[in-house]
């Protein structure tokens, strides 16, 4: 456990050295929204694009990787649930967050089903500071501080 346990500690380490960046593409209609998380996800590190409907998202793909969309769902050209089952087909190991102002429960547990692993509403209410956070948690879950807490208490198993 305390190898494992160093040997993450020194993979965040080293992550953090050498700036893994991790890119994440926007699939929103909305400048007014699309350019401000952009901008907030740039200064935290991350590298960010902008697709203005779904069609465009996906056509990002072929030129990119990506670790994380952020998507919309009532867009033109093709809804944010097309777009998710053409990513869910193609690129099963990219995290997909709902960032849309549309609460429909049902459409929501929906796209549960169809693997989304997050939802944030981008209303009135919605903080810029918790789109980061979820996004962080999903491609960051764990820090160095988070590696000692994880192996914290648990002890050493002897090995004959």
């Amino acid at each position: 456990i305390q190898i494992i346990s160093q040997e993450l500690i020194f993979c965040s380490r080293v992550r953090k050295e050498i700036k893994a960046v991790y890119n994440i593409l926007i699939v929103e209609d909305e400048k007014g929204t699309s350019g401000p998380v952009k901008e907030a996800l740039e200064l935290y590190g991350y590298k960010a694009d902008i697709a203005e409907d779904g069609e465009a998202g996906l056509e990002m793909f072929k030129e990119s990787t990506y670790d994380l969309v952020l998507l919309d769902l009532k867009m033109p050209k093709m809804t944010g649930e097309e777009v998710l089952k053409e990513i869910r087909q193609r690129y099963t190991y990219v995290y997909v967050i709902i960032y849309t102002n549309y609460k429909d429960f049902d459409e929501i547990k929906g796209l549960t089903n169809l693997g989304i692993d997050g939802y944030i509403n981008k209303g009135p209410s919605a903080e810029l500071q918790e789109l980061i956070d979820k996004i962080r948690e999903k491609l960051e879950p764990l820090d160095e501080e988070g590696v000692k807490k994880l192996f914290e208490g648990i002890e050493e198993i002897p090995v004959d």
